[in-house]
């Protein structure tokens, strides 16, 4: 407990800032000041510009201890996103929470790429694997935004996924439905045969190699779902169930949205081409790596 406490000299918002800045570096955080500046000013709810013209200030001993606690937890690696409950997607305010997949910057992409196909008529589209309801919520929110009320409807086999993505729905005003299902299991009827047919499926599947994921860094391989992330040997398996599937339940002229692994484009393109899939295409992320493919079918 000594590496956490804070001396009289530094109970000035300043001095507890840069105090926590250096033990979340020797912890071997990335971005340790943001972090810290971030973090307080969750506690104190309050935004950084309000934090920064009261630098001077001293924080009692309650809050500070507070701060402290949950500075020594981040340094066990425990991710950040969930230590202050939320992170920001399309510029949305998502709640998060232990067993959900955190969203992530990348999986923009496949959002803009589903805006970008949309057709100037209210769709029905499925985010199939939605998780937190990132992708399915922001795409809904944004289409709304432009004058479309789209049906979408947000999947997942996970129980935690589907009540977070429920509440993260309801806190958003997003006008979404939620389905528990193992992939499309549950939107064929009791002959196998599909019950629905969409304009679009989006998905960000599983796709880490099970092997791959003990590398993974701490705050994915010791804190995320592995239900989540676990593709099986190959990391291929939900795409071969979504290229084989998918054209049951797209209608003609209907297309995918998938999230991929950087190296798994070449896999994931002759698998939908084997499925009658066309146009496809591979777009790249902020790192120049491929991330999300689309095609028609």
């Amino acid at each position: 407990m000594s590496d956490i406490i804070v001396q009289k000299s530094d109970k000035t918002i300043s001095g507890v800032i840069n105090r926590a800045a250096r033990i979340l570096d020797s912890a071997g955080i990335d971005n340790s000041t943001p972090e810290a500046r971030h973090l307080l000013s969750v506690i104190l709810d309050e935004d950084l510009s309000s934090i920064y013209a009261r630098l001077k200030d001293e924080l009692d001993e309650f809050t500070i201890g507070r701060y402290m606690r949950a500075i020594r937890k981040r340094t066990t690696h425990y991710p950040f996103q969930y230590l202050i409950g939320f992170t920001y997607f399309m510029d949305y305010k998502f709640m998060c929470r232990e067993n959900v997949l955190i969203p992530r910057y990348d999986s923009e992409l496949a959002v803009l790429n589903a805006l970008e196909m949309g057709y100037d008529r209210n769709m029905k589209v499925m985010d199939l694997c939605t998780g937190s309801g990132c992708i399915g919520i922001s795409y809904e929110l944004e289409r709304h935004k432009d004058g479309y009320d789209d049906e979408v409807t947000l999947v997942d086999i996970s129980d935690d996924a589907l009540k977070l993505s429920t509440e993260n729905a309801e806190a958003l005003g997003s006008n979404v439905r939620v389905v528990k299902s193992d992939m499309f299991e549950a939107f064929r009827d009791e002959n196998g045969k599909p019950i629905e047919k969409y304009d679009a499926i989006i998905s960000n599947p599983p796709y880490i190699r099970s092997g791959d994921i003990a590398y993974l860094m701490k705050e994915v391989r010791d804190f995320e779902p592995k239900l989540a992330l676990d593709g099986t040997r190959d990391g291929l398996a939900f795409y071969r169930t979504i290229a084989g599937e998918a054209p049951d339940f797209l209608k003609e002229g209907g297309y995918l949205v998938l999230e991929i692994g950087s190296e798994q484009y070449l896999d994931v393109r002759d698998m939908l081409k084997s499925a009658g899939f066309s146009d496809i295409r591979v777009f790249k992320d902020m790192n120049n790596l491929d991330r999300v493919v689309t095609a028609y079918l």
